[in-house]
């Protein structure tokens, strides 16, 4: 057996296993999003049935929130704040908030859940991100207005991005719909659940990106693992 302390060695077997399930699960689903997507054509809602269906109209809300940081009025908003530690980006605050939303595509009504589904916003309109001095007033005041107090803050810097999605803002969304008789809605019970401000082709090529970046984690895992079992044997 390798003369490195067992912890390390055991350590190493169990980040890798679950760099290797975690990543195959989530680079799995990302593949399968992306042919899923790439196969559905656009429906118009009032021609939907029960199923899988690609929707493109305008988002509208009941009501609005308020982003923290631009103080937006919005149908939907997410804030990240992030920080770099040991050369990777660590998550401090994610933190998203929305209210009861429809696609309109002026032939009928497409009811969402902003709040699970996958939501992708690329465009400038839709977003914004930059970096705040720790410590700093903006920093300040942006979490004040989350209430949030993150464990582990530290200088000089973290970056933020938020996003938002204004009443009137051209969407598409693709997922599993269903209806009571009166009303279509999607809902995050199927395979795919997405919104966003790209076309079919952009969340196809981002979601393969994503696939790939996951293929990544698994053959660090495979690594591991891999590793860790000649230290056993030797």
């Amino acid at each position: 057996m390798s003369e490195l302390p067992p912890v390390v060695i055991y350590s190493a077997l169990g980040l890798g296993a679950i760099a290797l399930g975690v990543g195959g699960w989530l680079a799995l689903r990302a593949w399968r999003t992306a042919r899923l997507i790439s196969s559905t054509p656009p429906s118009a809602i009032a021609a939907l049935t029960a199923g899988l269906h690609e929707v493109r109209g305008a988002i509208r809300g009941e009501g609005a929130v308020t982003a923290p940081l631009s103080e937006r009025s919005c149908v939907y908003w997410r804030f990240l704040l992030e920080q770099r530690r040991q050369n990777r980006w660590e998550t401090l605050v994610d933190r998203k908030a929305g209210v009861p939303a429809w696609l309109d595509d002026g032939g009928g009504r497409l009811e969402l859940d902003v709040l699970t589904a996958d939501v992708i916003l690329t465009r400038s309109e839709h977003g914004s991100g930059g970096i705040f001095g720790v410590p700093s007033a903006e920093l300040t005041r942006v979490l004040e207005a989350l209430g949030e107090e993150p464990a582990n803050l530290q200088g000089p810097y973290v970056r933020y991005r938020e996003e938002w999605i204004v009443s009137g803002d051209r969407m598409h969304a693709v997922g599993t719909v269903s209806s009571d008789g009166e009303l279509w809605r999607m809902r995050a019970d199927g395979d795919v659940h997405v919104i966003s401000d790209r076309d079919e082709t952009e969340v196809v090529r981002y979601e393969e990106r994503l696939a790939l970046r996951w293929v990544g984690v698994v053959v660090i895992g495979a690594g591991l693992l891999g590793w860790g079992g000649l230290q056993l044997l030797g």
